[in-house]
């Protein structure tokens, strides 16, 4: 193992200051080695709770921790301006909802010198949000997957890292992307484009975080409106990073409509406030948002030369449409 590593460990927080509160508690207890150093930067993206109380009482003796305010909303606007701070040569990502083991930098940093450029830990739930009809997708949108391919691995913020020098190719992430914005996907883009420059990216399941997210993600509501953002990020990296084409979307759109309205005759679903959904309303609703929010995104320039590291200019989503929503 190499030594005289610097670390920098970035988390990008909203209006979760109880649940930041562990996290930070469980960072403060990380095993750092001696010959290390270490940051943490805990960026608030425009807080309005207790945040900035939280991380000024933690007591994170094990690394050095800075305080960072970004009044613009949105995670990837929090995150870039935390790289913009940040002095590791090597990042590592953390929600504001986990559990982080004693040895996670360890492990982080083990799998990032053996010849990978960016890596992802294994995300697993925490027991009290275990359910039985908890499927593979389900855990792929809780960000806890069971396990990644190796020849497709995905990186998930919530337990993820990168060697400094790869911002030299990939400069930084999309902001109209992720939480504040469109919801998801800015770190499937930045993967995305971390390997079209040519790095190598790496699962490594020894690296494990418990992920505790709210158990209002369980019902049926929020699961329709995961459904909705994944079909804006689908969207918009299809139009504006593939330039990949819908043909007819609003004629698939209603196509969509009419099949998820009659499968919701053949199958009622529960109410909105009961846990659980089924998997083929989730990719309707989905696939359905896919068509819709790709007839808002062509109106625009593309963001991108086909497949591109880096954003051509920033150009604000269009706040409404005329569509309908399922």
């Amino acid at each position: 193992m190499h030594s005289g590593e610097s670390i920098s460990i970035i988390i990008s927080t909203r209006n979760r200051a109880s649940e930041l509160r562990q996290t930070l508690m469980t960072l403060g207890k990380v095993k750092i080695r001696a010959d290390w150093q270490a940051e943490l930067i805990v960026v608030d993206n425009a807080s309005t709770d207790e945040t900035a109380e939280a991380v000024r009482k933690a007591t994170v003796a094990n690394m050095k921790a800075t305080y960072l305010y970004e009044p613009t909303l949105g995670k990837s606007n929090a995150v870039n301006t935390a790289l913009r701070y940040a002095h590791g040569e090597i990042i590592l990502f953390v929600d504001d909802d986990v559990i982080v083991p004693e040895d996670w930098v360890e492990q982080m940093v083990t799998a990032l010198q053996s010849r990978a450029d960016a890596v992802v830990g294994k995300t697993v739930l925490a027991d009290g949000l275990a359910r039985p009809w908890l499927g593979p997708l389900h855990r792929w949108w809780l960000a806890a997957p069971d396990d990644q391919a190796d020849e497709r691995v995905e990186l998930i913020g919530a337990n993820m890292g990168f060697r400094r020098s790869v911002l030299k190719r990939v400069p930084g992430f999309d902001p109209e992307l992720g939480p504040g914005k469109l919801g998801f996907g800015e770190e499937t883009l930045f993967g995305k484009q971390l390997v079209e420059a040519g790095f190598k990216l790496k699962y490594t399941p020894n690296a494990v975080v418990v992920h505790r997210p709210s158990e209002l993600r369980l019902r049926r509501r929020d699961w329709l409106n995961t459904a909705r953002k994944k079909g804006h990020q689908a969207a918009y990296l299809l139009y504006h990073w593939e330039h990949n084409d819908i043909r007819a979307p609003r004629i698939k759109w209603f196509r969509y409509l009419l099949k998820l309205h009659l499968r919701r005759i053949i199958e009622r679903p529960p109410s909105l406030d009961s846990e659980g959904v089924s998997t083929w309303e989730m990719n309707y609703v989905q696939d359905l948002e896919t068509c819709r929010w790709f007839c808002i995104e062509r109106r625009r320039p593309r963001n991108y030369s086909r497949r591109g590291l880096e954003k051509r200019k920033l150009v604000e989503i269009p706040a409404s449409s005329q569509f309908g929503e399922a």
